[in-house]
């Protein structure tokens, strides 16, 4: 059962799930939310840096995932183990900054094609 929804993202008790168009089965799990990674020195949140290469989300996609990511994270903190070393701040500077990079380039959104051939469909399986 949909617990909230933010834009185009729904969140339930077992995972953020995008519900919009083009359609795909872009899923994260609750317990799989706090999934880090290190750049420059940094532990940050990767799927908020992974969404915003994503060319197949907006600009407007990507903050209400953000949006869905923080409700999740706030509602479910006593089920995860949030790493307290990962930087919320640090995260979402870092994801900016890829979205400055794919606006530099002018990489517009992408529909998704049929067979999920993209680099992104193939790391994750969509």
């Amino acid at each position: 059962m949909e617990m909230a929804r933010f834009g185009n993202w729904s969140v339930n008790a077992f995972k953020i799930e995008w519900k919009g168009e083009p359609e795909n089965d872009f899923t994260i799990s609750i317990p799989g939310i706090v999934a880090t990674g290190e750049h420059e020195n940094c532990i940050l949140y990767q799927w908020l840096i992974d969404i915003a290469a994503d060319t197949r989300y907006s600009l407007e996609d990507i903050y209400s995932l953000n949006t869905a990511f923080f409700y999740a994270m706030d509602i479910f903190e006593c089920e995860l183990k949030i790493p307290s070393h990962a930087l919320i701040a640090e995260t979402l500077k870092e994801q900016q900054r890829v979205l400055d990079e794919r606006k530099k380039h002018c990489v517009p959104v992408q529909k998704i094609p049929a067979d999920n051939s993209t680099w992104f469909g193939k790391l994750y399986k969509l």
